[in-house]
């Protein structure tokens, strides 16, 4: 198991830097001899790179730069027009560059095209190695630099400095070596140092005795051996058997390392290059991507929505570029827009870059166009023309975490956005995102749920409670005899997708602002009170007498409604009102008694039972003189109210 590793390397490992050094440049212009001159590794590992003598795929070797600096990942990329997107695999990974011209032949398309990519990919640090100088004097040398710096001119490789060497006769290398360790010196990573660690995969093969080892350069946070993981976004599961880097293993990879990953509980055939190994759930693989997009200068006026390919990390897809705010693509222009990925989902996260390349091949380009970054992994479902979209695009492009976790979750509305979704969405660990929360709550932007799962949005949280008391409102209106309003009712008159933690956050405020009050399962307006109206009150004080006259044989519902001249429901309302003020008693099947009634047959009933012992259904009846269609829920109720206890057929005192 290895991921390269560089002959005659010290026996005592150098730190490593936490760097990656990729070459770039035209084909044939030696890059490769170049790397095995610095490091004694031939990158050209296949056997048709030996017969062709070009790289094909991406090799990889380790640079000691020396004590002070330290070793570096290099990553050598094909120059070959046709291996682009190898390329881009291997430079997203990269923090330095090493731009490789050859003195005798100068800036090539291949040349052009490659530092394109590498402004795209957001690389600013490297080195110029003008090689081949063996085979040209003085002055081809510096027609060769002018042609360089005339290159990198309007980029932001401008100030690279340019070294003259040979990977042949070794001339100038120590000064490349200098020249590497000084812009390395400083130089911050340029990919991600925080977050999950994340592995995008670009090669995977099997070693007998350990199994399926998959290799690339971690970014995020470090990888530990034993950690379960996910391979991204074909859902896989396994866990990280071992790790190396560089031939050496170790117990914990860091971020910036080339990094070989031993899995377990996964077949080599089930994985390839441009998958990415993750935590499980860390990333959420999308099908579409708000992202702010470069047009190169050379490349055509495109109207409307664009076929292209999209290349980031070490993935490849088929995807549809749609503008934002804009009617196209301008040359030359920075505009957002909006990827739709036309097959398999990308697991993306805000920051991470990507090239864009054209079915046509571009005058000075190949067949890039453009490139950028990503803004937005899960995209609202909004129309491009809206205004607000824009908007909160310009705040995502300004990079302040702060303001992306507000936006996302202002943008989700009523129903809030869990903090374990904010992980995913932005890429930033839990601790991050807990402090951000607690910074946007403490300002009042924010509200976060009683489990401090949930983060709403102020003015959203505010428009819940605004519903809640309308609801209440009206059900006031509607039913005056009623003391509150069932709490469960009151929480479904949000819409429907309010999750049951914003419903109860909202709720909760409504409640601390003194608003509203809720007593058991009913929750009321904290200033309403039962009034009764004259009619009425006339009808309660009729039902109470007509439930006392009756003693225990009480009427059904239906008949005491007819001979009151009332509805049922208007019956049902002012038995309620009887009943929450304790003067009727509700027993089995819709039968109500005047209280009064109910407890002279509880001290009847103990009587009996402490003289005769346990009742029976005759003797019930015979006592209490009524019919069955009463005496069953009568003695229903009275084992409801814990005055009896049934066994058998026969009832007993508690």
């Amino acid at each position: 198991m290895s991921s390269g590793r560089a002959s005659g390397a010290p026996a005592g490992p150098r730190p490593h830097r936490g760097r990656v050094l990729g070459t770039a440049g035209h084909i044939d212009h030696g890059k490769t001899t170049l790397v095995r001159a610095l490091t004694g590794v031939d990158c050209d590992r296949l056997p048709e790179e030996k017969t062709r003598g070009i790289t094909i795929d991406l090799g990889f070797a380790s640079l000691d730069l020396g004590d002070d600096i330290g070793t570096l990942s290099v990553v050598d990329v094909p120059g070959h027009e046709g291996l682009v997107r190898t390329m881009v695999s291997g430079a997203s990974g990269i923090d330095l560059l090493l731009l490789v011209v050859a003195a005798d032949e100068g800036v090539m398309p291949q040349t052009r095209e490659h530092v394109a990519i590498c402004e795209l990919l957001g690389l600013e640090r490297g080195v110029v190695a003008l090689t081949r100088c063996d085979l040209v004097d003085e002055e081809m040398r510096e027609f060769a630099r002018e042609d360089v710096r005339e290159l990198l001119a309007p980029t932001a490789l401008r100030d690279l400095p340019i070294i003259p060497c040979s990977g042949t006769t070794g001339e100038g290398l120590d000064a490349l070596r200098a020249a590497l360790g000084a812009c390395t010196r400083d130089a911050p990573a340029r990919t991600a140092r925080a977050g999950p660690p994340r592995l995008g995969i670009d090669r995977v093969f099997a070693v007998r005795g350990f199994g399926t080892v998959v290799t690339g350069t971690l970014v995020g946070s470090s990888l530990r051996s034993g950690a379960q993981v996910e391979v991204h976004p074909v859902g896989v599961r396994a866990r990280v058997r071992g790790l190396q880097s560089h031939g050496r293993a170790v117990d914990e990879a860091q971020p910036g390392m080339r990094t070989a990953v031993n899995l377990q509980g996964v077949d080599v055939d089930e994985l390839s290059r441009g998958e990415v190994v993750a935590p499980p759930d860390a990333l959420l693989a999308t099908r579409c991507a708000d992202v702010r997009l470069h047009w190169l200068a050379t490349a055509p006026t495109c109207e409307g929505i664009t076929s292209v390919e999209v290349l980031t990390g070490t993935a490849r897809r088929r995807a549809r570029l749609a503008p934002i705010g804009a009617a196209g693509f301008t040359p030359g222009q920075d505009d957002f827009a909006r990827v739709h990925i036309d097959s398999d989902a990308l697991p993306l996260l805000p920051g991470d870059r990507f090239v864009v390349r054209g079915f046509a091949r571009n005058e000075r380009y190949g067949g890039t166009v453009g490139g950028g970054v990503v803004l937005d992994a899960a995209p609202p479902r909004r129309r491009r023309s809206d205004p607000a979209l824009l908007r909160e695009l310009e705040t995502l492009a300004r990079g302040d975490a702060c303001d992306a976790v507000r936006e996302r979750i202002v943008r989700r509305g009523l129903r809030g956005c869990e903090h374990a979704q904010l992980v995913r969405e932005t890429g930033l660990d839990a601790a991050s995102v807990e402090t951000l929360v607690h910074t946007l709550a403490t300002a009042g932007v924010i509200s976060v749920s009683g489990d401090g799962s949930l983060s709403v949005a102020t003015a959203a949280l505010e428009r819940m409670q605004r519903m809640l008391l309308e609801a209440l409102d009206a059900f006031h209106r509607r039913d005056p005899m009623r003391p509150g309003m069932p709490t469960g009712t009151l929480r479904a008159a949000l819409p429907d997708g309010v999750p049951t933690a914003a419903r109860e956050l909202a709720l909760a405020r409504l409640v601390g602002a003194g608003l509203v009050v809720i007593e058991g399962e009913l929750a009321r307006r904290a200033g309403h009170r039962v009034e009764l109206d004259a009619g009425t009150r006339e009808l309660v004080e009729a039902v109470a007498a007509e439930a006392e006259a009756a003693g225990l044989e009480a009427k059904g519902l239906r008949e005491w409604a007819a001979s009151l001249g009332v509805t049922t429901e208007r019956l049902r309302d002012v038995i309620a009102h009887l009943e929450r003020e304790g003067r009727l008693v509700r027993a089995p099947a819709d039968l109500w008694f005047a209280r009064t009634a109910i407890d002279a047959l509880c001290k009847r009933v103990r009587d009996h039972i402490a003289e005769q012992g346990p009742i029976t259904p005759a003797s019930y009846k015979a006592l209490t003189g009524t019919s069955r269609r009463t005496t069953v829920p009568l003695m229903e109720l009275l084992d409801t109210l814990r005055v009896t206890r049934r066994e058998g057929d026969r009832r007993v005192l508690r």
